[in-house]
């Protein structure tokens, strides 16, 4: 789970004194640093990916900075640990999974972006919900009074984009028989390929190599994420990141980059992330008792013309993702939602009226504003047609 208050005020007093005794040091003309990146595989499995383009990144640095470059690697164990050596600063730089960047930058406004991986010449990649090759399941609705397994508590892919595509068709937390955290992906594969769980979450990279191992699994639904950040902590030395930056942005070498399964780096910005953000601050509705009404609930992927996604194609995929989900929307909620409910008379060109109660919950009154101000838009669209001679009965919602 995200870390309390108390631990982040904690981790970013830590923080302060640790920048000052930054990892990044100077021996015989030697620049040292410290890459991390959190267990999603299995410890060996992670230098095996990363080693080959740490290598490759000594050599193009130290011929931008005419130093020798070192670069040591350190795994932490989980995403919370990752996330605290980049804003403490015991890492200097460090490859982190979109949600973990999201909830790294409000711990630690001063770390930066690098570059994001290029997949397939796009920022958008995909996380898979699978399930057994031989269940019955065939639609995202049947895994009501099912078993799933999330990923790691602080995981894009393995809990925040899951569970708001389990809650987009209808089914909450409380909807599943059981639920568990396994923490990596491959572990999510293996336990939906023995049946210990009815389905799980995981990313399409790793779903792929499990399949192809032979593992026991099948996509139920796919969804679109960002592709990974790299991210530099607050205060590396401006010519140590630039030369970081730039070197990311031109590894071309194949086998480097076969390694991490990705065509090379793209420039990204913190915007590229919006989307991931407000999925999180979405995340509690998937939680929500079902006490009220069910209504859906404000997107967390839609953006509104005032706030626009710095990656067209993430934007695309979302569209057309929703466009293939099972679950019909019979509204659609664009922004907040105002105080008040209203009865609507639409006069029909007879005489006769169509009356429409709305009724909105409690779950919608969110505050997404700095003022703390609400607003809803809905849309109807009254026909032109002529309405029966019968008087229409009240339709309500």
């Amino acid at each position: 789970m995200s870390l309390t208050l108390l631990s982040r005020t904690g981790l970013l007093l830590t923080g302060l004194m640790v920048s000052v005794l930054s990892p990044l040091a100077l021996a015989e003309g030697t620049v040292r640093l410290n890459f991390g990146v959190y267990s999603s595989n299995k410890p060996s499995a992670m230098v095996k990916v990363y080693r080959p383009i740490l290598k490759e990144l000594e050599v193009s640095m130290s011929q931008r900075l005419r130093r020798s470059v070192d670069i040591r690697m350190q795994i932490a164990k989980d995403y919370d640990q990752g996330i605290s050596h980049l804003i403490n600063g015991r890492v200097d730089f460090s490859a982190f999974g979109p949600a973990s960047y999201v909830e790294a930058k409000r711990m630690n406004k001063g770390i930066n972006i690098l570059a994001v991986e290029n997949v397939k010449n796009s920022k958008v990649f995909y996380g898979i919900i699978a399930v057994s090759k031989d269940s019955p399941i065939t639609s995202i609705r049947e895994l009501r009074g099912k078993s799933f397994a999330f990923g790691d508590e602080g995981s894009t892919i393995g809990r925040f984009l899951s569970q708001l595509e389990l809650e987009q068709a209808g089914i909450h937390a409380s909807d599943l028989v059981r639920y568990e955290y396994l923490g990596r992906h491959d572990k999510v594969g293996t336990a939906v390929g023995a049946g210990d769980f009815d389905a799980g979450a995981l990313n399409e990279k790793t779903f792929k190599k499990l399949v192809e191992a032979g593992e026991n699994i099948r996509e139920l639904v796919r969804f679109p994420n960002v592709t990974k950040p790299w991210i530099a902590r607050s205060g590396l030395d401006e010519d140590v990141l630039q030369a970081l930056r730039e070197s990311l942005l031109e590894v071309k070498d194949q086998k480097t980059l076969a390694s991490l399964k990705i065509e090379g780096f793209l420039e990204g910005t913190d915007e590229d992330y919006s989307v991931i953000r407000k999925a999180m601050d979405n995340n509690p509705v998937f939680f929500a008792e079902r006490d009220e009404p069910e209504v859906q609930p404000l997107s967390a992927l839609t953006a509104t013309a005032t706030e626009p996604v710095a990656e067209p194609g993430l934007k695309a995929a979302l569209a057309d993702n929703t466009k293939q989900s099972d679950s019909t929307r019979a509204m659609s909620v664009e922004t907040a939602v105002q105080t008040t409910t209203d009865v609507n008379h639409a006069p029909a060109a007879d005489g006769h009226h169509l009356i429409l109660n709305i009724t909105l919950p409690h779950s919608l009154f969110r505050r997404d504003s700095v003022d703390g101000s609400h607003s809803v838009t809905i849309n109807l669209t009254i026909p032109d047609a002529a309405v029966s001679d019968t008087a229409m009965p009240a339709v309500s919602r």
